[in-house]
Order: C-alpha cells, then structure tokens, then sequence
C-alpha cells in the first residue's frame, strides 16, 4: 500500500529504507552512494544483505503488473536483499575511509548515553546518538559484540568477519564497547542512571522457553539459543555421531539442525504442524532437505525418556491434526490448531534434545515493579528507555530490531534535548525507460538468487549462500518499476482531456472525469461541446494500481503528464 507517496517496499521496510533509490544508484555503478542510503536507514546493510526476512520483497509492485503481452511477464518481487548484499560485496577498500571523511568529527553536545547490549538494537542506538552528537558507552555481557548476530546466527549464513566489519566501523565513530558487562552482575540500572544523561536497554531475547515435558531436566537438553551460542564461542559441545531432535520450525531451529551436521550429528526436525504453517522461509526448508535433514511435520514431543535415569535416550512423540483457529486467540495470523491423534504416539532415538521454539528476555535482573511502555519506548525509571527485543518481550527479526531502535533513538534524544542528525544523501533523476513495457518480456524474470547448502566443494562452516555477479545485479535491479515517482498529472488548460492517456495505460491506473459547469461560470472553458472546469473535468490516478510504467508520460500529446520524486 502506499502512504504519504511511499513506496510500498519502502513502507513495508521496518527501517523505512529507500530502496527505490539505492537500486537506481547500483544501475549508475555508484555502489558507494548505495552503500551510504542502506546505511542511513540500516546500521548493517551487510548483515541484512544476508540475513534479513525482507519484508520488501513481499509488497514489491510487480505483483500487480497486469500482464497485456504474453505470459511472460514476471510478477515476482525484486530480489532486493540480494542487491543489497551486492552493494556491499562490491565497495572499493577505501569506503569506511571514505565515510570517516564526510562524518567525522562529529559536533558534541556534551550527552553521554549508556546503552546495555551491543546486538542489533543496542547498536543501532549507538550508531544514532554519536551521529547527533553524543558520547555512547555500550555494555555487553557477552565476550564478544554483536548479541544475536553473533552468538545466534551461524557463520555459514553470517560471516563473524562480515558482522566485525560493521562493529568496527561503530568503534571508529567514536562508540566505546565494554565486553563481559553484564546487567546485575558488573553494572546495575541505578549505577548507570546515575553516571550517564540517559540509559538504553537492549539486552536482546536470549532465555530459551521450555517445553514444558516431563524429562525436560535430563542431561543431553540444550535450548536452540545455548546452542548456537556454545557454538559460535568456541565451546565444546559433543555431539557427533549421535541422534539430535531439534524441536520448531523457525530459523533457529533450522540453524541448529544444520550446525548439528556439520559437528558430524545426525540431526531431524519436528514440528507441531504443517510445511504450509512453518515460519523458516522456503529457502531454508529447501536447505535443511538438500543437506539431508528430515522433516517431521505434524508431529510433538511429549517426553524425554532415558535408560540410565540421567541421559536423553528417546523422545515420545505424538502425531497431530490441524484444526480451527482458538476463537480466543487475538493474533492477526492466527494459524490452525494442531491437536494431538489420539493413540497416534511413537518412540523415536534421540540423545540430544534441542527445543528451539521461542526465546524472550530475561528480566531476572529487573525489579517486579520495573514497566515499559512500547507506545513511546520509556520504562518506569526517568531517562530509562527500552529498544529491541527487551521491549517487546519476545523476539524478532533483524530489520525489526533496527527499525525499533531508530525510534528509540528520537526519543532518548528528545528526552536530552537534542536533534536526530539525518545524512544528506541528493537525489538522483529517474530511469527514462520502463522495464515492464519496454523489454523484452522473457527477461523480465527473476533469476535465482538466494540460498545454499553444504556440498563436498564447501569447509563445514563456509558461507552457503554466494554474492551475485555485477551482471545479474544491473539485471536484476533493471526490474524495479521505480515507484518512488508517481505521476505527476496537470488538469489546467493545458490538457486537452483527448483521453489518449487513460486508453493507453496497460494497468487501467487512469480515469477521466467529465464534469460539466453552465455557461459562464468564471474560470470555464469550453471542450467537446461542453462548458467544463479544471475541477469538473480531470485525469485521476489510482497509485495503487499504477506501475510508473511511463506509457501516459510519452503519449501525452501536450506534456501535461510528468514524473515527480517525492521523498
């Protein structure tokens, strides 16, 4: 949809990215500028270039291209997370020196903030507060910085080089990371409040959920998020050679099963309800069948067994059925109920047991009485603000996070007195030629661009997903219909009102109105046998359905029909 003239991948973007206008700069070969309109929007281009949900694929406007010339013509979105991935494989080595250039130094404003977490929102609110003028202290109780992007995420689908780069390029702005800070244990609340202007808590979701069966307490129990983490930190956890059940079906399952085959395990999946249903995008589920890992859906653990009363040995499962959504169940996506067969259950091998169905914060540290409220990111203690995970308590994707933190940031800055500084990145002029109507149509399909697998080629925890070559990315950004200019019509005197505009549009987006005025009325003028004024009798266009294809602005005989950039 579109609101206030913005692209609805735009709008669909949690962090408000300009995409239209990054595309049009990877078609000019400028990456750099493309780079510095990511990073606007987005602390971490590369990062989401590889990991992002990409929420803007799914409101992309091809998908309402009405097709007029054959079944050729690909409605599928632009492949807008592998561009951005694109852009920042293909920097010269000299950006970040580039960036520091035209940043630094930043005028101070004698704030200094503390921010508790240095994952993604931490972070992102690090990121805004120097920009404005602010000294920022970030503390993380984690040896290493990142938060869920670096202990949640493994490195075959997020490089730690490629999440370092990004910190790195923080640390040089100016931003100072305390490691092995953790919340109650080397810092409190009170302390901070009391030596910093304002405080920002973003602490992330990492305290596991259970699953709430019996055996849940036996050793060989590791929750999907422990998991990834005593990974990712180099711990030892052995599992080869052993059967591993990983329980859910969102990405941190998948990443579990998929790291628990490259530690030699032979890892499966079980998940409550259908493929239809399950969170992890086709790509992944694609990725855990290409690696071998069975699926098994429709089917729930209901006990933990063992043979010596101390070790997983098996898992009791029950098959389920899906039926209608709770009528209690207020979600927007509420999804069908899955309900156990009776006498449907099974034993199955399983010495190690992984749950990774849901993470939250962990508000352990907290006081009962401590509140937040999401309306205006502000808790219950004066100069105390929430970002992230923590302010939901639950968590979320990436682009969420960042998103939900540049908020934060406006507040905290509010709240001291100051104003978001915003980079000035000029405008670029629009495409002539439209590559819905103007190529060749067989072209005009998307070409595959994300996912991977492990194969023989590849080490165990070599990326799997591979950068696009600079062919398919001036291709592939060709597709996009530029919908940050719309149509700009000029109802005056200077339109003829022949209609040639609205016969021609391939989408039906235009409509004549006729109205007619009596004689004489001031400001009339006279067409077709009628009195008519510029308010009675005009082109409207619908931009929910238009596709700036630019078929009106050629026919216009009179050049009444222009586009405009709107920001």
């Amino acid at each position: 949809m579109y609101k206030v003239n913005i692209p609805p991948c735009q709008m669909a973007c949690p962090s408000g990215t300009n995409i239209s206008k990054y595309i049009r700069l990877i078609l000019e070969g400028d990456l750099y500028e493309a780079w510095k309109v990511n990073r606007a929007a987005n602390v971490f281009p590369s990062i989401c270039g590889r990991v992002c949900v990409h929420y803007c694929e799914g409101d992309c406007k091809r998908k309402d291209i009405k097709s007029r010339v054959g079944p050729y013509i690909s409605t599928k979105p632009v492949a807008i997370r592998g561009l951005k991935r694109f852009i920042t494989d293909n920097l010269t080595p000299d950006y970040v020196k580039r960036f520091l250039d035209e940043t630094l130094p930043i005028k101070k404003n004698n704030k200094i903030v503390a921010v508790i977490g240095a994952g993604p929102a931490g972070l992102t609110v690090a990121n805004d507060l120097i920009l404005s003028g602010c000294e920022v202290e970030v503390f993380e109780a984690l040896p290493e910085p990142g938060g869920m992007l670096r202990v949640g995420i493994p490195s075959y689908r997020l490089p730690t080089e490629v999440l370092m780069e990004e910190i790195d390029l923080l640390k040089k702005l100016g931003i100072k990371i305390r490691l092995n800070s953790a919340l109650g244990r080397d810092v409190t609340l009170e302390g901070l409040r009391k030596d910093f202007d304002a405080v920002c808590v973003a602490i992330g979701a990492h305290k596991a959920m259970l699953m709430m069966i019996k055996g849940e307490e036996l050793e060989g129990i590791f929750s999907g998020i422990d998991f990834l983490r005593k990974l990712s930190l180099g711990e030892d956890v052995d599992v080869k050679g052993k059967a591993v059940a990983v329980i859910g079906g969102g990405f941190t399952a998948a990443d579990a099963a998929r790291c628990a085959l490259r530690q030699g395990a032979k890892p499966y999946v079980l998940y409550r309800r259908g493929k239809e249903e399950m969170p992890m995008d086709e790509e992944e589920k694609e990725a855990l069948i290409k690696e071998n890992i069975p699926i098994h859906y429709l089917t729930a653990p209901v006990e933990v067994i063992s043979n010596d009363g101390k070790k997983a040995a098996r898992l009791r499962c029950v098959k389920m059925e899906l039926k209608e959504p709770d009528e209690t169940d207020s979600r927007k996506d509420r999804r069908r109920r899955p309900v156990p067969i009776p006498d449907s259950e099974y034993e199955i091998e399983a010495d190690i047991v992984i749950p990774a169905i849901a993470q939250k914060p962990d508000l352990s540290t907290f006081p009962e009485d401590f509140k937040i409220n999401p309306d205006d990111y502000s808790t219950s203690m004066e100069g105390v603000y929430a970002g992230g995970d923590f302010l939901y308590d639950a968590t979320t994707d990436v682009i969420k996070v960042i998103g939900q933190a540049h908020k934060a940031s406006i507040r905290i800055l509010k709240f001291l007195g100051q104003e978001p500084k915003l980079p000035d990145i000029p405008q670029k002029k629009r495409r002539n030629r439209s590559p819905w109507y103007f190529e060749d149509t067989q072209r005009l399909r998307r070409e595959k661009f994300y996912g991977g697998w492990l194969d023989s080629s590849k080490e165990a925890y070599e990326e799997v997903e591979e950068s696009t070559s600079q062919e398919l990315a001036a291709y592939e950004s060709s597709r996009c219909l530029q919908c940050d200019f719309f149509i700009d019509l000029k109802n005056d005197w200077t339109c003829h009102r022949c209609g040639n505009c609205v016969v021609s549009c391939p989408q039906g987006a235009l409509e004549m109105v006729r109205g007619e005025v009596p004689p004489g009325q001031p400001e009339a003028w006279f067409n077709s046998g009628h009195w008519r004024t510029d308010e009675t009798s005009k082109v409207l266009v619908n931009p929910e359905v238009c596709i700036q294809c630019g078929v009106c602005v050629m026919i216009c005989p009179n050049k009444c029909i222009s586009f405009v950039y709107r920001e």
